[in-house]
């Protein structure tokens, strides 16, 4: 039997208030202040920033997912009915991938810490783009309330920054 086996996985149920974990280490950006009107607007869910100090992007959450971009940018992972879209940089789509890796794949289930994207930070850098990891809860609106828990400072991978209530 192999020692890891991705099929007979099955994530944990999500207990509500749901608490999401920051998806990498750095510095908090506060919603209005990301440098992206769209996620700043909240057209793509209430989000959070993060200016991250490596470019290990981890699970927010146990989860599967259901979506992971060719460019290897972006990535979301479900989470009972919460769908959180993990977006590497600020128009970074642009990069066609360069500096980016997968590390999973469509309907792989996850555990909250385990990695999910890399993104090389020199070279976003270099080629002039914001490196700002945007977490969003892209169906905000099927929930009563989403909401920081944090509006400032630093954090780890795995702190908790968003709130999901039902």
């Amino acid at each position: 039997m192999p020692l890891f086996s991705f099929a007979n996985k099955t994530p944990a149920p999500v207990v509500f208030p749901a608490e999401l974990s920051a998806p990498v280490a750095g510095d908090v950006v506060p919603m209005p202040a990301l440098k992206d009107e769209a996620f700043a607007g909240g057209a793509l869910g209430q989000c959070i920033g993060i200016k991250p100090e490596d470019g290990k992007i981890v699970a927010p959450i146990d989860g599967t997912v259901s979506e992971v971009t060719e460019t290897a940018h972006a990535a979301v992972i479900k989470a009972g009915e919460i769908e959180i879209l993990i977006h590497a940089g600020i128009h970074t789509v642009n990069m066609k991938g360069e500096g980016f890796k997968n590390h999973v794949k469509l309907g792989q289930v996850v555990r909250r810490g385990e990695p999910v994207l890399t993104m090389d930070l020199w070279k976003v850098r270099n080629a002039g783009y914001d490196d700002t990891v945007i977490m969003a809860v892209s169906n905000t609106k099927d929930f009563a309330k989403v909401e920081a828990l944090v509006s400032g400072g630093k954090v780890k991978a795995g702190d908790g920054v968003l709130k999901v209530s039902k």
